[in-house]
């Protein structure tokens, strides 16, 4: 049954994937569109990649404040472990 949703669902996806296709100023130019294209479609490229930089950093602040807290829970429990066999 699986295989068969799986094909069912691509086959889906892949028919309908040029009702989803982007407007000029949402799509990458391409090298060669970028020497003949309008500074709007420029700013919109622009906005695009700021907006992947920003959403980066907001995973880096949180996997770093993970990590910290992952570590600090680990150090708690070695002292806590190493408190109890030691007593």
């Amino acid at each position: 049954m699986r295989p068969i949703l799986l094909t069912a669902s691509l086959a889906f996806v892949f028919s309908t994937a040029e009702w989803a296709s982007a407007c000029v100023g949402c799509r990458e130019p391409g090298s060669d569109t970028i020497a003949r294209e309008s500074p709007t479609v420029l700013a919109g490229w622009a906005f695009s990649w700021s907006v992947l930089f920003m959403l980066l950093f907001v995973f880096l602040i949180i996997g770093g404040m993970s990590v910290y807290i992952w570590q600090t829970c680990r150090r708690l429990d070695r002292a806590a472990t190493a408190r109890g066999a030691g007593g």
